[in-house]
């Protein structure tokens, strides 16, 4: 929406490189975010002070490196992730487009709205990861198994026999891999095979986002040098055999 936002300016040549600079930017700054959340749900933490460092100087992560703006801190160590640190720059971008006119008011409120849910599904991610389940359930929970595998042979031993030693086994086996299950299902942004695969699913997004910016950013050459070049021939072309032109105008 971002790169697709039209612009209402009369006169834009004078800002039309700066503004696509900044457009591209922030474009780069949504994509970090995506980084950045799955970096922080895994406690891989994007830019943090070096542990024991004396100039406690930021280190940015080298995997969204490319992405964030140049000189940015990390605070990760006081309590400031940097997907929240990012959604400043991203609303004052979509408050200065408001401003220079590239979108209507409902367009940027839209926008405002869908950053708005991208914090609310970073907030909501990271409470899963931060809620464990209660120490005394837990504890209860493995009280009740033990007591349950003791008891169990004793409780099929009349009827079963020896039979009743292997059909325990086999209970107790069953229940305590239910319990491992819920275990590793408890944060599910991890590592495990069974987590929920966030490096392919934000590489897929980045992959496409950049490709859109790519292409983007080609149609405005375009664009750009089809104006300069209608612009020195509007009127008749000092060249022979070359027709009058009228300006065109490609939205972004």
């Amino acid at each position: 929406m971002l790169t697709c936002s039209f612009n209402t300016e009369k006169d834009e040549s004078a800002t039309r490189l700066s503004d696509r600079a900044d457009t591209e930017r922030a474009v780069k700054m949504l994509m970090a975010i995506l980084f950045a959340t799955k970096n922080h749900l895994r406690a891989d933490w994007g830019a943090f002070p070096g542990v024991g460092s004396k100039t406690m100087t930021g280190s940015l992560h080298p995997e969204y490196n490319d992405l964030l703006p140049k000189g940015l801190i990390g605070y990760d160590h006081r309590g400031l992730g940097i997907p929240l640190q990012l959604t400043y720059f991203i609303e004052q971008y979509i408050k200065k487009g408001f401003q220079r006119g590239w979108y209507h008011g409902p367009q940027a409120s839209q926008m405002t709205v869908q950053l708005n849910a991208l914090v609310d599904a970073y907030g909501r991610m990271e409470t899963i990861r931060l809620t464990p389940v209660p120490i005394a359930h837990l504890i209860h929970e493995k009280q009740v198994l033990a007591l349950f595998g003791m008891f169990l042979p004793f409780a099929m031993v009349t009827e079963m026999g020896w039979w009743a030693i292997p059909l325990t086994t086999f209970v107790v086996f069953t229940l305590y891999g239910i319990d491992g299950i819920a275990g590793q299902l408890e944060d599910p942004f991890g590592y495990y095979k069974n987590d929920i695969n966030m490096d392919a699913i934000v590489e897929d997004i980045r992959s496409e986002a950049l490709v859109l910016v790519d292409e983007w950013m080609r149609v405005g050459r375009i664009s750009n040098e089809s104006e300069w070049f209608v612009a020195h021939y509007e009127g008749g072309s000092p060249l022979s055999g070359v027709p009058t032109f009228s300006i065109v105008s490609f939205d972004d």
